[in-house]
This record gives structure tokens, sequence and C-alpha cells, in this order.
């Protein structure tokens, strides 16, 4: 689709541009400090008693770090000494110096500067604390430091990952990077804002489960990120974010992670492709809402690390999937293994990042962004892939149709294929499969009561309900090689190539399903509407004649119908499969055929 090609264009043109306003971001008029960390293990001493800088280093072992040091999950307290001789004398004395701290999840962060008998206390905030406890309106921290400042003392503390991204700034400096950091972040969320609405209005017109599972992505995605870069505090939850940025993280996460289990079921239909595989991703998928559970009653460390660890685990799976997909020369498939790979790559920086693995820089810290972007942008064509090959199928379907209606084989009721094109069709695939050593499945369809259906309502009705089942159950078929034929009165038949035992039982339910949604009424069957029963034959090495196999298929649907109907029945393969078609019709009476 022509949009969501400019869409992904515009991800390209978001990502060039925040990486030019990062650049500029990064000119003069700021400053890194070096830095002494401790850290307090004793809490009956606290650094800021002491009476000044050289008794501070005299009674507690401050060791050099670098700003923009991590800590990784550390739960006590952590104090900071910058010192700022060297700074000051860079800056004229008629700007005001801003400390800035970068990392906008910490918990608790107090600020002490040097004065005359010891350290003075100048701020105290965090994202347990109320927007009014800042000073400066920005999603990060910043702090300004009174005239004549020769050292700033920081103490820190939170249950998340700690870093110490430290930056001096001017007064024009600070402005400038507010400014850039704005643009990049204002650019940011209004394009997963755009995806967000795009993809809500393609769901809306089309009817896919897949583009609503990519709406509520999209928006955990956009929720967690306003969390964790500071917008949320900010705009959303300013007066009491003490719960929401204790527990936004896990909710989100796992809200975000569910719908990606989902969606890439959806997408791949991975029930079809691989049973264990998609009962891995249910479990995938049970465990991020349990998260999310866990996130609404729980906050704490083990809570915070499980977070930052399980999205790698859920996104290998989904890379899985895709490969396994891509295996299966499944459409679009290359496409969602490159979104993915592109997100697990950030999802993996960063998680490392939070755990202390790797230092926080421009890479690590803005990695889950790239990675986000990466991801949606690839998703974007691969939606769009989706949509292409759907109208294709339908193209090429409607052209095959009008070619067999010319070679009399379509039926004229319902419009699918007749009994004689299903028997060149499945001798086709017997062949093939037996040529290619792969598996082919047979279902054959009977509408329940219909007899009586028509004695009830009429032959007209029983004429628009065949359509319309005909229609339903075609619609039901997913892949273009899958095959539905009208075998014979109210009997239908659909030939699944490469299809196992597993596919072919997902097939039959989803045909089921459908039917009944059309809860078209028939009062003189037991369920009150029309359904169907179905008889599936898998032969797994096409070592069969086309005649046995209709006949095992047959049979199943003989023992659906015994068993009260509205049933699926899945025959097993025999050395021998002769059927007494005879008993059917004998112990079957003729007004429930």
């Amino acid at each position: 689709m022509k949009v969501s090609r400019r869409c992904g264009l515009l991800w390209l043109w978001i990502l060039v541009i925040s990486t030019q306003a990062m650049a500029v971001s990064a000119e003069p008029e700021f400053f890194t400090p070096e830095i002494l960390v401790y850290e307090q293990i004793d809490s009956s001493v606290a650094p800021s008693a002491s009476t000044g800088v050289a008794d501070l280093l005299q009674r507690f072992p401050f060791r050099g770090e670098t700003s923009g040091a991590n800590k990784g999950y550390a739960f006590s307290p952590h104090w900071v000494l910058i010192p700022l001789e060297d700074i000051v004398s860079r800056i004229p004395a008629a700007e005001p110096l801003w400390l800035e701290y970068g990392y906008p999840p910490v918990d608790s962060i107090m600020v002490y500067t040097t004065s005359g008998s010891g350290w003075a206390h100048i701020a105290s905030t965090g994202d347990q604390s109320p927007w009014k406890t800042r000073q400066r309106h920005g999603p990060k921290y910043y702090f300004k430091l009174p005239p004549g400042t020769s050292h700033v003392l920081v103490r820190l503390q939170t249950i998340g990952s700690l870093q110490y991204p430290f930056t001096l700034y001017s007064e024009a400096g600070l402005d400038r990077s507010l400014l850039n950091d704005g643009v990049v972040d204002g650019m940011f969320f209004g394009a997963l804002t755009i995806m967000i609405f795009y993809n809500l209005f393609v769901f809306l017109m089309a009817r896919d489960t897949a583009y609503l599972y990519y709406v509520v992505l999209l928006t955990a995605i956009t929720l967690f990120k306003l969390a964790v870069t500071g917008y949320g505090s900010m705009y959303l939850w300013r007066d009491d974010p003490a719960w929401v940025n204790s527990h936004i993280q896990p909710i989100s996460v796992g809200i975000c992670l569910t719908f990606v289990a989902l969606f890439t079921r959806r997408m791949l239909d991975i029930k079809a492709l691989s049973a264990r595989l998609d009962k891995a991703l249910q479990f995938s998928c049970g465990v991020s809402a349990l998260m999310v559970v866990v996130g609404l009653l729980f906050n704490g460390g083990w809570v915070v690390k499980f977070t930052s660890t399980w999205p790698s685990v859920v996104v290998l799976l989904v890379i899985a999937a895709g490969v396994l997909a891509l295996v299966r020369d499944q459409s679009g498939s290359r496409i969602f293994v490159a979104a993915w790979g592109a997100g697990l790559f950030g999802a993996v920086l960063f998680s490392a990042q939070q755990q202390g693995w790797l230092p926080a820089n421009e890479l690590t810290v803005n990695a889950l962004k790239l990675g986000i972007v990466l991801n949606v942008v690839l998703l974007s064509f691969a939606l769009a892939s989706q949509i292409r090959r759907l109208r294709h199928e339908k193209e090429t379907y409607k052209q095959e149709a009008r070619q067999n209606y010319e070679l009399a084989l379509v039926d004229g009721l319902t419009g699918v294929p007749n009994r004689r094109a299903f028997d060149e069709r499945l001798e086709q695939e017997i062949e093939r499969a037996r040529r290619d050593n792969r598996s082919i499945a047979l279902m054959m369809i009977d509408v329940d009561y219909f007899k009586n259906f028509n004695d009830a309502y009429g032959h007209q009705q029983g004429d628009d309900t065949l359509v319309r089942a005909a229609l339903i159950m075609r619609n039901c078929l997913r892949r273009p090689s899958d095959s539905l034929f009208r075998y014979g009165g109210e009997e239908f038949s659909v030939v699944l190539p490469d299809t196992g035992e597993a596919g072919a039982r997902h097939t039959g339910e989803r045909v089921m399903s459908a039917i009944r949604k059309l809860a078209i009424p028939h009062s003189e069957s037991p369920f009150k509407q029309v359904t169907v029963s179905i008889g599936v034959a898998v032969a797994k090495t096409a070592n069969i004649e086309a005649e046995d196999f209709i006949q095992i298929a047959d049979q199943a649907l003989y023992q659906a119908k015994r068993k009260g109907r509205n049933s699926l029945v899945l025959a097993e393969q025999r050395e021998n499969p002769v059927v007494n078609i005879g008993d059917y019709f004998k112990n079957t009476p003729k007004d429930t055929l």
C-alpha cells in the first residue's frame, strides 16, 4: 500500500533527522565531569554530614568513575562527588551553571553543594516525587548551582538500574539541549501516534485482528517510552507519579509482549506451521499477561529485572517463528525476521545496559529507540506486503474462477469449483505430495439437517444458505494452495496440500466456527441454527489413491454425524481404507442426511 510505504519513509526520515539533531546537541556549552562514587552500606552515617570535601574524602572511600558509567541493579544509596573547579573556569561568570542528571527513572535524587561549614541541601526529587519538586521544565533532572560552588554531592537511590549520566551546562547550552531533545522526541512520539491511528484505520477497514494486535502493541510501546524518557511524569501523571512510575514499566512491557505473541501467531498463522511453536507462543503470551497482573500488584527489584530480561526471550521466540515461516517460504517472512531482528538488537543492548553489563552511552541508551524505529518501519512494510498479497491472491482466484467457468469446472450456484474440478485437483495434489514426500489433508463438509432446512424454509432459502456457506468457507482458507469444492448437494470438500493433522484440524475448526458465527436460523435443527459436520483425512506420505482417500474422509464425516453433528472427526490413514458406504445410508435416516 502506498500509504504504508509513506509511513515507513517517514520513520526513516525521522531516524536521519534524529541523528542530525543529536549531533547538533553535542556541540559546545556542555561539559561531562569527572566523578567520584561511594556506595553507602552503613546507613548510620551519611556523607552529607561531613564538614567539607577533605573530611568527606578522608571518612568515605570514594572511587573514580566516568560520567555515564552504569552500576546495573544496585538498591543501596550511592553518593556521587562532582568537582567543578576546572569547569567553572571555562564558563563566563555571568552564566549560571546547571547540573543535568539524565536518567529519568531514578527513584530519589538529592543534591548538595559546598558551603562554608559543610554541605547545603539544594534539591530533592525523583520519579517518586511530584513535578513541583523539579527546578526546570524538562524530562530529565536539572539543578541550578549557586555561584561559587566548587563541588556537588549527589545521593542516588532506585530499585531499577543505577546510572551516572551527569552533564554540566551553561544557561544557553541547556536551552539548546532542551530544544533539540524536544524536537527529536516530539518526532519520535508523533510518528508512533501516526502509526497507531493508521493501523487502527486499516483494522476498521479490513477487520483483520493482526492490525488490532499491532495497534495495542504500539500503544504499549508508546506508554513504556513515555515512562522511561520522563515525558509521562512531565505531562501525564505530574502530581502523583509514585504509583504510576513504580508499576508502569512491567504493565506496559507485559501488554506489549502479550500482543507481540498474538500478532505473531495471527500474522504467520503459526498454528498451521508448528503446533509446538504455537504452544510456546501461547505460553509466552500467558507469562506476559501474568507480568501485567504482577505489575499491578507489586513493585520491586525482582520485578524490574524480569521486565528488562523477559522481552529478549519473547523476541527470540518470535524470530524463531519468523525463521520457520522463512524456511516454509511464507510471504512476508523475510521482512518479519528483519523487523524483529532489529527489535531484538535494541532489546538486548538496552537490557544489557540496564543490567550494568554495558556502559551507558549513545548507542546503548538509544538502542531500544533505534530498535523500535526499525521494527515499526519494517513491520509496516510487512503489513503492506500482506495486503498486497491478499489482493493478488483475490485477483488470481477471480481469474482462475473465470477460467474454470469457461471449462465448466465451476458450480453455477455457489461459484466454487465443482466435483469435476475436485477430482482433477485431488489427483494432481496427491501426485505432487507423493513426489515431494509431503503430507496432504482432505476435508469433507456436510451442512447438517439440510433436507429439513429446505422443507421448512424452501429451496430458494436453501440455495442462499449454500451460497453464504461456500463464501464463508472459502474465506477461511488462508493459503492460495488450499481449495474449496462443491462435492454435491449440501456437501463440500477442501483439499489442503502440505498440511498435517494439526493444521487440518485448525482449518476445520475455523470453518465450523465461521459457519456458526453466520447464525442462520434453523428451527428443525437441535442447534437452532445452521451448522456443519466435518470429516478429515490426512495422508502423511500421500501413499494412497484418490478414491481411497475420499472414502476415509467420508467415513470420518459419517462418524461426525453419528456423534450428533456440528462436530469434527479426524480419521487415520489405514492399510485397507475400504468403507462400507452402504452401511452409511442404511444406518442414517433419510430425513437427517
